[in-house]
């Protein structure tokens, strides 16, 4: 009985030293987010695919450092990355950081609205993840992006759980790293999907707090300057198909807030004060914004793609909703039927809830009201993925523009924040018993049998990896149910990092653009010739921006239809062009001249007249062309070959 006795305090006393460095850990979040920034800043730290190009820019300069990616590896799917977002920043600061970037496409494009890219203008201050391009320069500027987005999402998230689970630190330190290392934040981390994340986390954080902590003035001052911030941030991203069912949840919140305050706090003339300075600010960079660039703007809403979509519902895959079951192995080995990104999610409990769904809500709707606001919205994406709508109720709703796809990030997203609060609530009742675990876990992994065995899945997964994926949701729903609080938070975390932090690589600086023979021949040619106008074949449609020349066939996030008149003047090609648009170029004498390769790129090919409609004076081509040049138009070759075949000619007219 002694050693019995023994032993348990021993435990005790084991658990209760874990327990007090977490608390220790929490109180000092703050202190230590902070350290961990200065630190991904000093070594220049990111977790940008960049080293991408070593495999299609291979050559390193004498001087140049070959070593940037530290750990993991580059994601090739991630182009929307490391070819179009990154190479926009990285083009901002070579070129002044202007709200019109004069290199990218012939004429030019608009950075106010083109994937949320650095500039000196008041869009900026509501982009928290661009403020190192303007203060540190690229290097750092890159680092800051990451840096500031992964921890800020952290300490989000950990006040986010503080409100789903009525103050539960430990809940909310889980929630602090089981929504930022997600596989569906970490696939989409460069993109409007993080962005809004972020934004969204940001704007409720600081409405609940402004109300939380009303009896301090500067808190209500600091939260709703926060909430402005974030709100400008929320709608600048300019991205509907998430934005949309993203503010419904933004109002379901909201309306939770208004029951949970509205008999707790009463307003003060330093409310009027706070809140009008909130609306004013988020009303002056917005508006002060998108006036600055109306006219681009207009341009991407009547463009053939994106602009034109219209999305009804009712067009995804049943099977594909438990797609968070397969997150896991796709760091590993990519899907063979879809892309990685698109299949990532957020692992969740919702079939668990749902099961449970009558006693959890009836007649509990007031004292459960965020878990009933959240369940009924997971529910209406489910839905929407499931049934096709009138073309009139999707309009008047504006889930127009929500594809199915991006209504499967919104409820699993939603369905996340539903299994936290599901989780403090059910911890703090009494443990069901087994006649009703059993049906439970029973039906979730039928369900998840079916899913995954019948559906595209089984393309993807061995029959041993299915089993083991049973065994491990089977055991994190027993561990739940159970009460098991520490072994299913370890078992839980484990599974998430190990499909999230396995995404993107540890990377540093960016020698794979900058330390590249061509490129410091490129941007000597542009020192000694400055403001002349390149194209380029290939990914130079994207390599070169970032080296600030200015470069016929960049990335049009926004067209500029009058730019092709000189190649289409009567508009025949304009469905072809009129879209946002990776821009390839081949010279050649080829027809047709223009050719549409996919729903987000085409080529156009150019001959030496067509060079000089646009006075095009530099050329980076993946042969030979000397057999183009006359007399009246010449070809002097300045480079090339190198490794990859890449040669740079001068054209004199």
């Amino acid at each position: 009985m002694e050693i019995h006795q023994t032993r348990h305090k021993q435990d005790r006393t084991v658990g209760d030293r874990i327990q007090a460095v977490i608390d220790q850990i929490i109180r000092a979040r703050f202190l230590l987010a902070l350290l961990a920034f200065i630190l991904i800043l000093v070594f220049k730290i990111h977790g940008s695919s960049l080293a991408m190009w070593d495999q299609y820019v291979s050559d390193y300069a004498k001087d140049g450092n070959s070593q940037s990616v530290i750990l993991g590896e580059p994601r090739p799917i991630r182009s929307d990355e490391w070819m179009v977002q990154t190479p926009y920043s990285l083009s901002q600061t070579q070129t002044g950081l202007k709200n019109h970037n004069e290199v990218i496409t012939v004429d030019g494009q608009d950075m106010v609205i083109g994937y949320n890219s650095p500039a000196l203008n008041l869009a900026t201050l509501a982009k928290p993840f661009t403020w190192g391009y303007v203060l540190l320069g690229k290097e750092r500027g890159l680092s800051w992006y990451w840096g500031i987005k992964l921890i800020g999402l952290m300490l989000l998230s950990f006040e986010i759980g503080l409100i789903l689970t009525k103050r539960n630190k430990y809940l909310a330190l889980l929630t602090s790293v089981w929504i930022p290392f997600s596989a569906a934040i970490q696939w989409w981390f460069v993109s409007p999907v993080g962005d809004l994340v972020f934004f969204t986390f940001g704007f409720l954080v600081g409405i609940y707090n402004y109300f939380y902590a009303h009896e301090q003035k500067w808190r209500r001052f600091a939260c709703s300057i926060m909430a402005a911030l974030c709100a400008s941030g929320f709608i600048l991203v300019l991205y509907p198909a998430l934005q949309v069912p993203f503010g419904y949840l933004i109002l379901l919140f909201l309306l939770g807030f208004f029951f949970e305050f509205w008999k707790k706090v009463k307003l003060d003339k330093f409310d009027s004060l706070f809140i009008g300075l909130a609306v004013g600010l988020t009303g002056v960079i917005v508006g002060v914004s998108l006036l600055t660039s109306w006219d681009s703007l207009i341009r991407v809403m009547h463009t053939i793609y994106p602009g034109n979509r219209v999305s009804v519902g009712g067009d995804f895959a049943k099977k594909d909703i438990f797609l968070f079951l397969t997150n896991w192995k796709m760091s590993f080995k990519d899907v063979v039927y879809e892309n990685n990104s698109e299949l990532s999610s957020f692992y969740h409990f919702f079939f668990v809830i749902f099961l449970v769904s009558p006693w959890l809500f009836y007649k509990k709707i007031k004292e459960n009201l965020y878990g009933f606001l959240l369940f009924v919205f997971c529910l209406f994406n489910l839905v929407w993925m499931s049934v096709r709508f009138p073309t009139i109720f999707a309009k008047m709703t504006m889930f127009s523009y929500v594809p199915e796809e991006r209504a499967y990030l919104a409820f699993s997203f939603s369905a996340i924040l539903l299994s936290i609060w599901f989780i403090h609530y059910l911890w703090e009742q009494k443990k069901l018993s087994f006649k009703w675990q059993l049906p439970i876990i029973g039906v979730n992994l039928g369900l998840y049998f079916f899913a995954l065995y019948t559906g595209n899945l089984r393309l993807y997964l061995s029959k041993t990896e299915i089993i083991l994926i049973l065994l491990v949701a089977g055991l994190l729903i027993a561990l739940l149910l159970n009460k098991r609080k520490y072994l299913f938070s370890v078992v839980l975390l484990a599974a998430v990092l190990f499909g999230g932090t396995t995404v993107n690589p540890v990377s540093k600086g960016v020698s794979p653009v900058y330390d590249k023979q061509i490129a410091q021949t490129v941007m000597a040619i542009e020192k000694e010739d400055p403001g002349q106008l390149w194209a380029g074949e290939r990914m130079m449609h994207a390599f070169l921006p970032m080296l600030g020349v200015h470069t016929f066939n960049g990335t049009a996030f926004t067209p500029n239809l009058e730019s092709w008149k000189p190649l289409d003047p009567t508009g025949k090609y304009e469905k072809i062009y009129n879209r946002y648009s990776h821009i390839y170029v081949e010279i050649s004498e080829e027809q047709p001249q223009f050719e549409l390769q996919n729903a987000d790129a085409f080529k156009v090919r150019l001959s030496l007249k067509d060079l000089k409609k646009y006075q095009i004076k530099y050329l980076v081509t993946y042969e030979t062309i000397d057999q183009f040049a006359t007399e009246k138009m010449q070809l002097k070759q300045l480079y090339g070959p190198d490794t990859n075949n890449a040669y740079i000619y001068k054209v004199i007219y």
